[in-house]
């Protein structure tokens, strides 16, 4: 049975739930802060006109009421030149436009400029300090995604000192909002007792809770979790049918995990077809164990045709550590 594999937890808070940062983070919710009586109604009006994709109407509307300080205009201003939604797209405008509303406090804009400063993208430095500081602002305000994300911070140690306690606190804030990856990473806190006390069961409703709003990682853990028997009875049927749900979206441990029962015939009819499609998948993504069973299966020429060539291709992907007749130093 392949490891029971942790996401990479980047993956779901910086590049899997947030693959396009503008799209992703500047479209969620509406912002922090109640607009002006005397403009909501116009801001309301821009917005309904920008989701219709009337930016001839929308765009005039916005920069007349981010001119007048508007953060909530400011925030579609920056999407509009970030996607280049009826105007061409200009990165330097859309980060201005960003920063003007972060400064003003709205949530939204803090944790989107966050998320660039995580990445290191848009012409920003990576720099996790201020990326913690600014999801901590959103945090403080209420907002789910500060919130999970600054968990993830504290975690890790990545730009505050390391601290599981206070990351078990905010995803917690962040899942009693319903948020998925707050749901997934207090899902994992609970499955390996990091910062509480184990409690699989626990775990396991937290994963289901975020499976069930679509969130890719969390079906991966839900199919890891049946395929293992934890905190829940082991069905490998149905272990195939959230692994399924996550490799077809593209998670790659659970394209492994896929791959491995239809090897086995676990939960599924054994096929090596089907073995082999979703073992490359996952070997094509970077996971390690695919790469090894992969290799093992063109060496000796079971579940695939006998390429010693591409066996031996495939083994040079691994660290030196992994491959054939190396020990750890």
């Amino acid at each position: 049975m392949p490891r029971f594999l942790r996401p990479a937890r980047l993956s779901p808070l910086f590049r899997r739930i947030l693959p396009l940062a503008f799209a992703a983070l500047l479209g969620f919710g509406l912002g922090a802060g109640p607009a002006r009586a005397d403009t909501a109604a116009d801001l309301a009006m821009a917005r309904l006109a920008m989701a219709r994709h009337d930016y001839a109407d929308a765009l005039p509307k916005l920069t007349a009421l981010a001119q007048q300080g508007d953060a909530g205009a400011m925030v579609e201003l920056a999407k509009a030149y970030g996607q280049g939604l009826g105007v061409t797209v200009d990165k330097d405008k859309a980060l201005a436009y960003l920063r003007q509303a972060a400064d003003r406090g709205n949530a939204q804009a803090q944790v989107g400029l966050a998320v660039l400063y995580d990445q290191g993208s848009n012409g920003l430095p990576k720099d996790p300090v201020e990326a913690a500081r600014l999801y901590k602002l959103a945090a403080d305000q209420g907002n789910a995604r500060g919130q999970v994300s600054l968990g993830w911070h504290y975690e890790h140690g990545s730009g505050v000192p390391q601290d599981v306690a206070e990351a078990v606190r905010l995803y917690t804030l962040g899942a009693r909002q319903g948020d998925p990856a707050g749901l997934t990473n207090l899902g994992w806190m609970y499955q390996n007792g990091t910062g509480v006390q184990a409690n699989l069961t626990e775990a396991a409703r937290l994963y289901k809770q975020a499976a069930s709003q679509g969130f890719v990682r969390a079906q991966g853990q839900m199919g890891a979790i049946y395929l293992a028997g934890l905190g829940v009875a082991k069905d490998p049927v149905e272990a195939a049918r959230w692994n399924m749900m996550a490799a077809e979206r593209g998670w790659v441990p659970a394209q492994f995990a896929l791959g491995f029962q239809y090897r086995q015939g676990e939960g599924v009819p054994r096929d090596d077809a089907k073995a082999l499609q979703w073992l490359r998948k996952a070997a094509d993504g970077g996971e390690q164990g695919a790469i090894t069973l992969l290799a093992q299966m063109y060496e000796n020429g079971d579940g695939a045709p006998k390429d010693l060539a591409e066996a031996k291709r495939l083994r040079a992907l691994l660290p030196a550590d992994r491959r054939p007749g190396t020990t750890a130093q």
